[in-house]
């Protein structure tokens, strides 16, 4: 019912303005400069590489399901889906008991899964050896995370029992914060002495619940715990090193950070496409890119404070967030780079409220 839900409220948001393909590319986190571009023009950001193991199989089941149900209706020729009006009903009947406001998967989508496999191994590691019992099978096989619990351990292992007691303080709080049956599932996965978590299958079997929708709410509860460990650092100083936070930087492709290099040296648009070798469009939708992360881009350098203007106005009178109708609202000099790269700070002014970033 989870995966279901956000995939309605993806469909209803994105409507038939987006392909099919745009709510699985969301929902995986694809890096590509429409998808990144996407999440913030349709405030879908929350939603933003919760499920990247989606196979692209089950995501058309619960397509075909939808559709059966009634709630969606599926255009194979344009392979658009519009929400039906027993679609709407549905949602907004099971919206309140979804843990929506538990993602936020722009912020958390790497740092939050690092978290969770290192407390994970941590908690399996430290509960053998604290018993003694050397010769345990790790329920993780994710070097970085092995080498970064050896470390733990190297500072920790003459007060292994003091740092189990510490660290259960820390996580009981988080735990309580959420529903009874969230946290048994959270528990549940989690390994010790003797004993090793539930998978994926016997947690789905155990709760009744779908393989998809137990990976996704572990990864909502995972991004909850992260945002208030992240709020309040000194209340949970263990849970706080298995965060490392999130350079936004790293969530751009590694050609666009190649150019965000270059734009740091004062390299013009196309002094880039001559030293990278790259066509000039393709360096422009680098910067939509790089402009979506970083949230004191110089926009003002590439669109004038006048077109600015002129962009902000059409895409007010405009009836969808489609460029082509924003385009045929500006002045004809205005270009589809200067429109694309302006939206791209949208999502910064919304949060902050600060329109002097386009000044």
């Amino acid at each position: 019912m989870l995966l279901k839900g956000i995939v309605l409220l993806c469909c209803k948001t994105l409507s038939v303005e987006r392909t099919e393909s745009a709510t699985f590319h969301i929902l995986t986190g694809k890096k590509s400069v429409q998808t990144v571009q996407d999440i913030h023009l349709y405030q879908l950001t929350k939603y933003y590489g919760v499920h990247r193991k989606l196979e692209r199989t089950v995501y058309d089941r619960i397509l075909k399901e939808l559709h059966e149900e009634g709630f969606i209706i599926r255009d194979h020729t344009s392979l658009t889906l519009e929400l039906t009006n027993q679609g709407e009903a549905w949602l907004q009947e099971i919206k309140e008991q979804l843990p929506l406001h538990y993602f936020n998967g722009l912020k958390f989508k790497s740092s939050a899964v690092l978290f969770l496999e290192r407390l994970i191994l941590l908690v399996q590691t430290f509960s053998n050896v604290g018993m003694n019992h050397f010769s345990f099978i790790p329920v993780l096989d994710n070097p970085l995370v092995e080498n970064w619990v050896k470390e733990q351990y190297r500072l920790n292992k003459e007060r292994i029992s003091i740092y189990l007691n510490d660290l259960h303080s820390e996580l009981l709080p988080l735990l309580q914060s959420i529903k009874g049956k969230e946290a048994s599932i959270f528990v549940d996965r989690l390994s010790g002495h003797q004993y090793y978590g539930m998978s994926w299958e016997q947690l789905a079997k155990n709760y009744d619940m779908t393989i998809e929708d137990v990976q996704l709410l572990l990864t909502g509860i995972s991004h909850k715990m992260a945002h208030q460990i992240m709020e309040n650092k000194a209340s949970f100083p263990l849970l706080y090193q298995m965060i490392e936070e999130g350079n936004q930087k790293r969530l751009m492709t590694e050609s666009a950070y190649k150019t965000y290099q270059l734009l740091e040296k004062d390299y013009s648009i196309e002094n880039i496409a001559l030293v990278r070798n790259l066509r000039i469009n393709t360096i422009q939708d680098h910067l939509v890119e790089i402009a979506l992360y970083q949230t004191d881009f110089p926009i003002e350098r590439y669109v004038p404070s006048d077109v600015q203007k002129d962009i902000l106005a059409a895409i007010e009178k405009a009836s969808s967030n489609k460029l082509k109708e924003i385009k045929r609202l500006t002045e004809k000099d205005t270009t589809y780079f200067q429109i694309r790269l302006f939206m791209a700070g949208i999502d910064y002014v919304e949060q902050t409220g600060d329109m002097n970033v386009y000044n």
